[in-house]
């Protein structure tokens, strides 16, 4: 399924569109006011999570950087 923010970022990488929440639901990633939290996950080819954060209820948080998410690919 294609969402409109893919489309949007032309990411080279597929995304998820969940409108009924039943993935974010089974990821146990939570929500605040109605809005999901960010999450970021590393599923390997057999669809095997292999790392995962998920941003914390709290008004601040950082994501992981794009160079700690490669190094942690490079180190898979």
């Amino acid at each position: 399924m294609t969402s409109y923010v893919a489309e949007v970022l032309r990411a080279p990488y597929p995304v998820l569109s969940d409108p009924e929440w039943g993935v974010f639901h089974h990821y146990g990633v939570g929500s605040a006011m109605g809005v999901p939290l960010p999450g970021v996950f590393i599923i390997d080819a057999t669809g095997i999570i292999r790392w995962s954060w998920v941003a914390p209820l709290s008004a601040v948080f950082t994501p992981p950087a794009p160079r700690v998410l490669a190094e942690i690919l490079d180190h898979m």
